[in-house]
């Protein structure tokens, strides 16, 4: 009994080793996304899928700043390239926007250079400004969103996440050689503690939630260069609920379920070591209702025909890294 726990002690002892050999690093990222979304006239009583047609070049703009703080602590496992890079990142963020707060606490973990699996905490809070709902709950009466207790109620959301990267270039060297894959899944739970589970409210704008198991999935192929533009590629997105009951029964025909397909070409320009810069087209799905909304009513009151494609947004994203 005591050979197998003296190895295992000496083993313990040469990993710390090995990890305290090698030294944490530190960086801090400051991040401003601004976006414009176009006006898309919906289509209505449309049973197949359908494209809903641009009719307007400025529908309402979004912006948000994020300040994260990184901790990387090496823990590499042998001197194979496979896991001689591996580590652990903690990570600290602050999200605002005009309508919103929230504190954005995560881990993440490489236990292999392909490989990256993470964990984060979302906590925030929001008002009302300039008419735009930072966060709100959905008053069946009145058929309108009523703004929630700043700093009195909560948006709480939780979320694991598993990523497979790979690059070309590993296999075969060379500046021109590094075509880009990432996939990954995100399991979240996302709540309001100011309702009920299946009642519908609203953060940062984006209508029609409710409290629950959702998911979230994202698949980039792209292109990295040793230039200003330092990567196209394309990005398609996969989100929501798992639950088409997780909404009121009066709203089933909402279909609480539907899941959001995006298609995002991607250009991404770094002009050096601290500044960088991110052109995204954003191409989405949405329900396709069989009517327009009457004058006491909202999304959550019609009925699901189909899917619609529209043109969403153009999203610019710049990045100083400290």
């Amino acid at each position: 009994m005591k050979k197998p726990l003296l190895f295992l002690i000496i083993s313990f002892v040469l990993c710390f080793a090995t990890v305290v050999a090698e030294e944490p690093s530190s960086s801090m990222d400051l991040v401003t996304d601004f976006t414009i979304w176009p006006n898309n006239t919906p289509v209505y009583n449309e049973t197949s899928t359908h494209f809903a047609p641009v009719t307007g070049v400025y529908k309402e703009l979004e912006l948000r700043t994020t300040f994260s703080y990184s901790y990387k602590i090496p823990v590499p496992f042998s001197d194979n390239p496979l896991v001689s890079g591996n580590n652990v990142k903690l990570i600290g963020g602050v999200e605002l926007t005009p309508v919103s707060i929230a504190l954005q606490p995560s881990v993440e973990f490489t236990p292999i250079a392909f490989l990256v699996f993470s964990s984060g905490l979302k906590l925030g809070t929001g008002w009302q400004f300039v008419g735009i709902n930072g966060f709100a709950n959905y008053v069946d009466a009145t058929a309108e969103y009523e703004p929630v207790t700043a700093f009195g109620d909560w948006y709480f959301r939780f979320w694991v996440q598993g990523l497979f990267q790979f690059d070309l270039a590993a296999i075969l060297p060379g500046d021109w050689n590094h075509v880009v894959t990432q996939a990954s899944y995100q399991v979240l739970y996302t709540k309001n503690t100011s309702v009920n589970d299946k009642d519908v409210w609203c953060w940062q704008g984006s209508s029609n939630l409710v409290n629950g198991w959702e998911f979230y999935s994202s698949i980039i192929l792209g292109y990295q260069m040793p230039l200003l533009l330092q990567m196209v590629g394309v990005q398609c997105e996969f989100n929501g609920y798992y639950d088409a009951d997780g909404i009121k029964p009066a709203y089933t025909a909402f279909k609480n379920d539907f899941m959001t397909t995006q298609v995002n070409p991607v250009a991404i320009f770094k002009f050096n070591d601290h500044h960088s810069l991110t052109l995204l087209i954003n191409f989405s799905t949405r329900r396709g209702f069989n009517r327009a909304k009457g004058d006491n009513e909202s999304d959550v009151n019609l009925t699901y025909t189909s899917e619609e494609w529209f043109f969403k947004r153009v999203a610019l994203r710049y990045t100083y890294t400290f």
